[in-house]
């Protein structure tokens, strides 16, 4: 028997379809994925997760790069939508441009900037996950529970700056989800937006165990 036909879907269910994933209901983006209190059971952030396969790995490195080179492709994507709007020339000595040119530019110019936002919001999120990560592991390595509550409260606000730019990110590259691009930021986002959860409820773990 021939195998079986290989299909990009990888989740079933309703929820919304980005990039040939479900990535839950659109409401679920705007909900905390650490609504209920940590335990002492729950993983160490130096323990839980297995080995890395080499894509995720390498999807992190040079997100700084990323980061700053979608930032300044929004930014002047989102600068030609202005030129567009106001009419005016695109350098100092070319004319004014048509009303067809005006359109046409500025319509390709804003999807621009809504794609690169998206990445530069993924990559964020990103940023603050790591940075999440970090304070969770000096949280469970300190000694003592003063010295372990400043670095936990600091990894549960990371969390949550990671949950808004993962909001973001998720939200604009929904835009995108007939496209590939528009798959990989989402699951990028969602990818940091659960990881830095689950470093928060760690660092919070770890300072109720030196509290009993």
């Amino acid at each position: 028997m021939a195998d079986a036909e290989h299909r990009e879907q990888h989740n079933h269910g309703s929820g919304t379809f980005v990039g040939g994933d479900v990535h839950g209901g659109l409401w679920q983006v705007f909900l905390p994925p650490y609504g209920k209190k940590a335990t002492s059971s729950d993983p160490d952030p130096t323990k839980r997760q297995p080995e890395q396969d080499d894509e995720e790995v390498d999807d992190y490195e040079g997100r700084m790069g990323y980061l700053m080179v979608s930032a300044w492709l929004a930014a002047s994507a989102g600068l030609a939508v202005v030129y567009a709007v106001m009419g005016r020339p695109w350098t100092d000595h070319a004319p004014t441009p048509s009303i067809a040119a005006r359109i046409g530019v500025g319509l390709v110019a804003f999807y621009l900037c809504l794609a690169m936002a998206a990445a530069f919001f993924a990559r964020l999120a990103q940023v603050f996950e790591l940075w999440s990560e970090q304070c969770a592991i000096t949280a469970t390595q300190s000694r003592g529970r003063l010295v372990a509550r400043p670095p936990a409260s600091m990894s549960r606000a990371m969390a949550g700056f990671t949950a808004a730019a993962a909001v973001a990110a998720e939200l604009l590259a929904s835009l995108f989800g007939w496209s590939s691009f528009g798959g990989k930021v989402a699951q990028r986002a969602h990818l940091a937006r659960l990881n830095a959860a689950t470093n928060a409820k760690s660092a919070r773990a770890a300072t109720k165990r030196r509290n009993a």
